[in-house]
């Protein structure tokens, strides 16, 4: 006669062959794993939204451990890439985070976010940490991914990707310091997990965030008079911000989703 395995022996077997996740497996961010879950790693962290989750106070959830809740004035909330995403018409539909020393990066930064821009040949910002680092889009559909005070990443060619309406991932990534001269090994932008070519302005020279209202999703409150007043036409889903520049794996994982 067999001898029978005793059920609770069973049972631990099973759970000691399953795969084990921790926080720094970067498994990016799907159905599966959506903003919130412990496919975002922690390592860095600074802000992460998925713009369909707010605060018990009414604010824009922010999943990383710093609050970085997000104030705003209307809530244009569409279909997104994963779930609800929010679409921005004019500069009233930003998205205003707190004046939390957790954003102020000097670097090294990544940025990543699934857009849809529903308008092209404009000059917008998507995102906006003023005298720190700023992601925009020309008017002539060019990206341009720089401290706010004129040195950074500006790619090559107009960006097909901007033009057709549909959703794209963006990932910008800073592997430098202040001080640091740019080139296209330490500063990069990804579309759909391809790098972009670009050219380069000299060194990474972030300053001190203003004292109010200096981080802003979908356009600005400081820096150049004009910029104050563009607004941003696109809908934005599934954003982050890292203080620290990601992995080859991490932007094909974030892309592939």
């Amino acid at each position: 006669m067999k001898k029978l395995i005793n059920p609770l022996l069973m049972h631990v077997l099973f759970i000691m062959a399953l795969p084990i996740y921790s926080q720094e497996f970067y498994q990016g961010i799907s159905i599966a794993t959506p903003s919130g879950s412990t496919a975002i790693s922690n390592k860095g962290l600074m802000a992460a939204y998925n713009f369909e989750t707010y605060t018990v106070d009414g604010l824009l959830k922010d999943f990383s451990s710093f609050n970085n809740h997000g104030k705003f004035n209307t809530n244009y909330s569409v279909q997104g890439n994963i779930g609800k995403a929010r679409r921005f018409l004019k500069h009233e539909d930003i998205i205003v985070l707190p004046d939390n020393s957790s954003l102020n990066l000097t670097g090294p930064i990544t940025f990543a976010s699934k857009l849809r821009i529903t308008k092209a040949g404009l000059h917008q910002h998507i995102f906006a940490c003023t005298n720190m680092f700023v992601l925009w889009l020309t008017a002539d559909n060019k990206y341009r991914f720089a401290d706010t005070r004129g040195q950074g990443l500006l790619t090559d060619v107009s960006i097909e990707a901007v033009k057709n309406g549909d959703w794209h991932s963006v990932i910008a990534v800073l592997s430098a310091g202040k001080g640091i001269e740019l080139n296209e090994n330490n500063i990069r932008i990804f579309i759909d997990g391809k790098q972009v070519k670009g050219t380069f302005t000299k060194t990474w020279q972030p300053t001190k965030l203003p004292p109010k209202n200096a981080c802003v999703i979908g356009g600005e409150l400081n820096g150049h008079e004009h910029h104050q007043k563009l607004q941003f036409e696109g809908i934005i889903d599934e954003m982050q911000i890292f203080a620290r520049a990601f992995t080859e794996d991490e932007i094909r994982v974030y892309s592939s989703k």
